[in-house]
């Protein structure tokens, strides 16, 4: 494999680098919403069959975008 003869030859590739960068930067200063949980797990512990049990997860978002919950589903 030969390397770039001319530093001309190798000025497509540092471009192609450079708006890579760039891109990522202006990504990471995109606003976003970024959600966190007071706790991510519950054990109910035994229970007994058709009883019914109840838990809510506080959560917040620490993000700088709105946050939209469009579905939740039970694990």
């Amino acid at each position: 494999m030969k390397g770039f003869r001319t530093p001309w030859q190798a000025a497509p590739a540092l471009i192609a680098v450079f708006g890579f960068c760039v891109s990522l930067a202006q990504a990471a200063d995109t606003p976003a919403p970024k959600i966190e949980f007071s706790e991510q797990f519950h054990n109910f512990g035994k229970s007994m069959p058709n009883q019914e049990l109840k838990h809510s997860f506080t959560f917040k978002n620490t993000g700088s975008a709105l946050l939209i919950i469009e579905s939740v589903k039970s694990g």
